[in-house]
């Protein structure tokens, strides 16, 4: 009844197929042959790469068989190294070592036909669950020859899985420093969430490559697996990507897809007693009868019906039991084939090398987080939070210079207070009975004292980041002054999305800021923004601090289709805005701004995100931060006087020309975007009638941004002066 699988063609049908079910499922069991479509269609030449390697391997199955049926073949046992990389960001996706060794005890039971539920697989199949003789064990050695615990918990923003164009499912890049040697070990990729593409709706629980695929040796040779889905028999999905990983494809063809009519033209798996199904997603068969479970043979000749093996850990049902005797055999082969080196990881000289039968005890590995970032006030406190690993811990210490104050220093979790400013090292050493080792990270304590004190603007016009602005780049993208576009003076800030991945976030950081001795005052800003397409859904959020940096609050944020309207619009074309295409924003109008208006230490930062499944977008500019007063009636007191700066910009000298009604106390002085004083203030009483003053007689402002402030009788007016 089956197809010889020899040759995977997807295309267009397997991506339309697997949208429509997407439209009604909340779960992708597997996006395995959806993944190496994507690999195929990327990298000439690999799909007939892999074609020729699955008829190789395809002939070594046969002759498998053959040999079985002769009972020529003598039992071997093929021992399997693994070792679990746990991506984690501290939240539960960093799942216990306990839950991943359960687990493994579920797929040994599954590939040993030891499950407790053995009685309930359906008759007609029960006889062909057999002992595949494959056994997975932990490493006990890691690449290096050091201990382990064959788990390892990486801190990685990876967790959040994207497997997306550009990024591709197996791009190196999303393996670099993760897998070990994937000749030597299995390598299973633990992760929160693995994005689903843009033609899916749900969550996926994991993936993989079947053996010839990827070049020997690759590093993307591994299983990604969803945490979700590793306690109880839930761990079955674990055995369903093993199977491919050893060369099984889904008992309902070559596609993600279930649904499928029986004997579905999507082709078979090349083994003779596993019955192709309709890819039965969450249905069961009844527990004494299978009529229902029948499928009619695609052969014209042979129309008899037959059953489908709905429990078989390849289909997508909701009741997972068992393998067949053809699946298993297939699985020998693969195990002995040189195809992806496979046939090296059960060789005695592996064993040795990963140490899987070694009874050895480690030493933990240390590794603690804070929970509130890295950045803190003076006299401010931060939770340090322990999460090592590779063994059981006996001893915690923590240790800190610069004065902090540790107030558990041997427990596992510890608050620390960080009186000094400057940089502090926290160090967490952990140990047992076998050895120790630390780990040391830099919290940076701030003064609290603000950098913003009054009038205060900035436009970008000098290269690099400006002063007490901070850029923080978590990936190859980042926030840069440019020249291309401006709303004031010649130089912005942008962001080019073009070249950001999926779901990339990117900071600007301003300047402490003093807002509760400032309640005239008003935060500004003017941004520029394209869309990439209609759908692009790229957002700028703004958040602030009140303590430094510890800890961040949302206080507004920006659709891609809010920024777009009356700005850049939709266009595919590098987006470089005209001075009509800018928005200007004043923060101070909004709700939130009472939650921060009693604070002398306010952090403002401009957070850009890009589209979690497009990426790629367009360019963001920001110019024009101010924070400027809004006395009430401001632009008549300066009408009445008259006030004029020019000429404005300047490259030396510039007059300030104003009236006066009266003989009045005059006081000008000019000053830096951070409130230094540049020249020698003015103060003194002038006559009735016009006045002209002249600033910069002599030329020693350099070129950048300044304020110019008058005060006639207490009434204060400024007007920004650009030296260029």
């Amino acid at each position: 009844m089956k197809t010889n699988l020899k040759h995977i063609t997807l295309g267009i049908a397997l991506f339309s197929a697997l949208a429509g079910f997407s439209q009604t499922n909340k779960i992708q069991p597997c996006v395995t042959v959806d993944a190496m479509e994507e690999y195929f269609n990327l990298n000439p030449g690999a799909r007939e790469n892999f074609n020729a390697n699955q008829d190789i391997m395809q002939k070594e199955y046969l002759a498998y068989e053959k040999n079985q049926t002769a009972n020529k073949s003598a039992a071997v046992e093929y021992t399997i190294p693994v070792v679990f990389h746990v991506l984690h960001l501290g939240g539960p996706e960093n799942i216990s070592d306990a839950a991943i060794i359960a687990a493994l005890a579920q797929v040994n039971s599954d590939f040993a036909a030891a499950g407790s539920d053995f009685s309930t697989i359906f008759a007609p199949f029960q006889s062909l669950y057999i002992n595949s003789d494959m056994k997975f064990m932990l490493a006990k050695k890691d690449p290096n020859g050091n201990c382990t615990s064959g788990i390892i918990h990486h801190y990685d923003a990876r967790t959040n899985w994207d497997r997306n164009p550009p990024s591709s499912a197996f791009n190196p890049a999303l393996f670099t420093g993760i897998t070990w040697p994937t000749t030597k070990y299995l390598n299973v990729i633990i992760v929160k969430n693995i994005v689903a593409a843009p033609n899916q709706n749900g969550t996926v629980v994991g993936y993989t490559t079947l053996p010839g695929n990827l070049p020997n040796g690759a590093i993307q040779d591994a299983i990604i697996y969803n945490y979700s889905f590793l306690s109880g028999l839930a761990a079955r999905n674990l055995s369903h990507e093993i199977g491919h990983w050893f060369n099984l494809t889904h008992t309902f063809g070559n596609t993600n897809n279930p649904g499928q009519v029986c004997g579905s033209s999507a082709g078979g798996d090349g083994v003779s007693d596993t019955p192709d199904t309709k890819g039965n997603f969450s249905t069961c068969p009844a527990s004494s009868t299978n009529t229902a479970f029948t499928c009619t043979s695609p052969n014209p000749t042979n129309t008899a019906n037959y059953y489908q093996n709905v429990q078989n850990f390849m289909d997508y049902s909701s009741c997972p039991r068992n393998f067949t005797t053809g699946q298993t055999n297939k699985m020998r082969t693969a195990a002995q084939s040189a195809t992806s080196s496979r046939n090296n990881l059960w060789s005695v000289g592996n064993l040795t090398f990963t140490g899987v039968n070694s009874t050895t005890s480690c030493a933990p590995i240390a590794q603690f987080l804070s929970t509130t970032g890295y950045s803190v006030c003076s006299g401010g406190s931060l939770l340090m939070k322990d999460f090592s690993y590779n063994a059981a811990i006996t001893n915690y210490s923590w240790t800190a210079d610069n004065s902090a104050v540790i107030a558990s220093p041997t427990a596992s979790n510890t608050s620390i207070l960080f009186p000094t400013p400057g940089v502090t090292s926290i160090t967490l050493t952990v140990s047992n009975g076998t050895g120790s080792s630390s780990m040391v990270k830099s919290v940076t304590v701030l003064n609290g004292v603000p950098a913003i004190t009054g009038p205060y603007f900035e436009s970008f016009e000098s290269a690099g980041v400006p002063a007490n602005w901070q850029v923080i780049n978590p990936n190859n993208v980042a926030w840069a002054q440019t020249n291309i576009a401006a709303k004031d003076g010649n130089g912005s800030f942008y962001l080019d999305g073009s070249q950001s991945a999926s779901g990339d976030e990117d900071f600007l950081v301003m300047p402490l800021m003093d807002v509760l001795n400032n309640p005239n005052d008003s935060l500004k800003f003017s941004y520029a923004y394209a869309r990439n397409s209609a759908t692009q859904a790229d957002k700028l959020v703004i958040e602030t601090s009140i303590n430094c940096g510890g800890t961040w609050q949302l206080f507004t944020q920006y659709s891609a289709a809010t920024m777009q309207a009356g700005s850049g619009g939709v266009t595919g074309v590098p987006f470089v805005p005209t001075l009509a295409q800018w928005k200007n924003v004043n923060l101070t109008e909004h709700p939130n701004w009472f939650n921060i208006s009693g604070s002398q230490s306010v952090l403002f930062r401009f957070v850009f995100t890009e589209d979690p499944a497009a990426g790629n977008g367009n360019r963001m500019f920001i110019d024009a931060v101010n924070f400027e007063g809004i006395v009430s009636g401001i632009n008549e007191l300066t009408k009445s006087y008259k006030l004029n700066l020019y000429p404005n910009p300047s490259n030396s000298e510039t007059n300030l020309k104003f009236n006066l009604n009266d003989a009045s106390v005059v006081t000008v002085n000019v000053v830096d975007i951070l409130g230094n004083n540049l020249l020698p203030e003015i103060n003194s009483t002038f006559a009735a009638g016009e006045q002209v003053i002249s600033i910069n007689k002599n030329g020693t402002l350099s070129k950048g941004i300044y304020f110019v402030n008058l005060s006639i009788n207490g009434a204060k007016m400024s007007k920004k002066l650009i030296i260029n």
